[in-house]
């Protein structure tokens, strides 16, 4: 037999017994052996663990009116996680720009409220941050996906401004900013397309990326499967009912419009919004024909989808609203001079003035010859985009049905009648048992509170009564306690109260415990809700300091506005409050989600 190698003095540890089938020399080399191998695994157990390599933290910050910057920024962060960034996301209302500058990289996905605004719950942000002075954001890192709607003269102005600001007060950007108008599908895959490589180019020496675990992200209402319909995927909901609620003395026109849901598996809670895809009305499709001469069954492709020009301006373009890109385009294509001055940037007040109130038709018109081919004139529209309407019913109340309260606009105009896109076409095109294409718009904040019993003020005048019909229906089929305030108004009470009979009912069923209203035409003075919201000012300011929630829907142009200009003058006149400080606590509301607004 081979001689084993010499170990040195024979370990006093015996780990063999004496009676294992190895002759001495063999247990000697073996015990050795055995009695190294243990030596070196205590050692290495009493040895501290390399650290890791750091993660590069980011911040996704939002800032959402109806929750689709929300529902963006939580899907950033967690494919942020995976990426293996130290990520986790923040409502923008909720950061002080001293804990902003103390970050290293954010990203920012920000919603432009109506024309120009910050969405409600980032107003105190939007004030600090367009206050700001110096280099208070040096060193910070920063990309920005602004989200809007291009009908707008101040096209995503909300996301234009942080992204200005920031640069402005010292920080650096990661990648340009991205503006989504409508579908914005596209705008954030581009985002993230430019996001990761310049990510990735920050990560500190010696970083590296290492995705989380799947199992470490948890699941919440953000991250649900892919819903069978969709704004790109709608259900055809049939029409099972639209009456005009009005009294045939009244000169105005609101139908309920009740459509079918039934086999559909949609689901909707009270605050959220319906999505109709309409049909552009066969007279306006016409007058855009006419006006250009190309034949409705010209071929043309939309977003690489053949179609005949008649149905892509029936479904696919937009023809009621003009806009500033189309008139910018139009203007590159026409020789007149005084429409291509009018497009320059120091022009964009007479820009916004010239848009007002017309469609496209009047721009064919007044300037013919510019646009006689099918294919430039579809290039020069902008995409059809779907109406949004604020729901009018609960599920638990009208199971496989979604309501819906829609005023009909018409009006004459430059020797043309017109209307609304979507209330006309549920009034006049849309037969009993056809379909309308549709979609349901979570609203994430316009939710009822999580405790019933925190009491509600629920301010809607006309239409803007839709959510607070549906949280009244919900909280009678569920029994829900605590205590509701209705501030409701039209013209007239004997033909424009909306649902009175329903009303009266929840008022006599407890599930309403107080309803004010205002008809202006009923007197020689008119009278609005914000009116009655200051008669009744010492009570509303003991509901505010009871906890109440504020909801306001409806009219953005002018009721909203007076509506939060009476109760800053509220809380003034019984909070014995500064005007500074007023405006300062309706912010801290909003952002605390306790005064939200659904305001079009």
């Amino acid at each position: 037999m081979n001689s084993l190698p010499d170990l040195g003095a024979r370990p006093k540890l015996e780990l063999l017994p004496a009676d294992a089938p190895f002759s001495a020399d063999q247990r000697a080399w073996l015990n050795g052996f055995f009695a190294g191998l243990l030596t070196r695994l205590a050692e290495r157990a009493g040895e501290k663990p390399a650290d890791p390599p750091p993660r590069l933290a980011v911040k996704v910050l939002f800032a959402s009116q109806t929750g689709s910057a929300e529902g963006l920024a939580r899907k950033l962060t967690k494919e942020a996680k995976g990426k293996g960034f130290d990520s986790d996301v923040h409502d923008l209302g909720s950061m002080s720009l001293d804990a902003l500058a103390a970050l290293r990289c954010v990203l920012v996905i920000a919603s432009t409220h109506g024309d120009g605004d910050p969405p409600d719950a980032v107003g105190a942000f939007a004030s600090q941050l367009a206050s700001a002075q110096g280099t208070a954001l040096a060193g910070l890192k920063y990309a920005v996906l602004a989200l809007g709607d291009s009908s707008y003269a101040r096209f995503c102005q909300f996301g234009k401004m942080i992204d200005e600001r920031f640069a402005a007060l010292g920080a650096s950007r990661l990648a340009d900013r991205v503006d989504a108008d409508g579908d914005l599908a596209a705008p954030f895959q581009r985002f993230r397309e430019q996001l990761w490589p310049a990510l990735k180019s920050e990560l500190p020496a010696g970083g590296a990326i290492a995705p989380e675990p799947a199992a470490a992200e948890p699941a919440d209402r953000y991250e649900e499967a892919e819903p069978r319909w969709s704004r790109e995927r709608p259900f055809a909901a049939e029409l099972l009912g639209k009456p005009v609620l009005n009294g045939a003395q009244s000169d105005k026109e609101v139908r309920h419009v009740v459509l079918s849901l039934k086999d559909s598996t949609l689901t909707y809670e009270p605050g959220d919004a319906l999505g109709v895809w309409p049909r552009q009305s066969p007279d306006l499709v016409q007058a855009v024909l006419s006006a250009t001469g190309a034949p409705a069954s010209a071929p043309v492709t939309v977003d690489g989808e053949p179609f005949d020009l008649g149905e892509a301006l029936s479904t696919k373009r937009e023809l009621t609203v003009l806009t500033s890109p189309t008139v910018i385009k139009f203007a590159a294509l026409s020789e007149d001079r005084g429409l291509q001055d009018l497009v320059q940037p120091e022009r964009s007040a007479a820009l916004r003035q010239f848009l007002q109130g017309k469609d496209i038709v009047d721009l064919l018109q007044a300037y013919p010859g510019v646009v006689r081919d099918a294919q430039p004139l579809v290039d020069l529209l902008p995409p059809l985009k779907p109406r949004l309407y604020s729901i009018s019913s609960s599920p638990a109340a009208f199971p496989d049905q979604v309501h819906l309260t829609i005023a009909t606009v018409r009006f004459d105009s430059g020797g043309r009648r017109r209307g609304g896109l979507a209330s006309t076409w549920f009034a006049d095109r849309l037969d009993i048992g056809g379909t309308a294409p549709v979609f349901v718009q979570p609203n994430l904040r316009f939710r009822l509170p999580a405790d019933p019993g925190t009491p509600i003020v629920m301010i809607g005048p006309g239409t803007g009564i839709a959510p607070f019909r549906a949280f009244l229906h919900h909280r009678r089929s569920h029994r829900l306690t605590g205590r509701t305030w209705l501030f409701f108004g039209e013209r007239r009470a004997n033909c424009d109260f909306l649902y009175r009979s329903e009303f009266e009912s929840f008022l006599h069923g407890q599930e309403l415990s107080r309803i004010d209203t205002a008809f202006s035409r009923d007197q020689a003075a008119k009278i609005y809700v914000q009116h009655r919201m200051l008669e009744a000012g010492k009570e509303l300011w003991s509901w505010v300091r009871d906890g109440a929630a504020i909801y306001v829907c409806g009219d953005a142009s002018r009721m909203a506005k007076d509506v939060d200009a009476a109760l800053r003058r509220i809380f003034v006149e019984h909070g014995r409050r500064s005007d500074a400080q007023a405006q300062l606590e309706l912010h801290e509301l909003a952002a605390a989600g306790r005064y939200v607004r659904d305001v079009y």
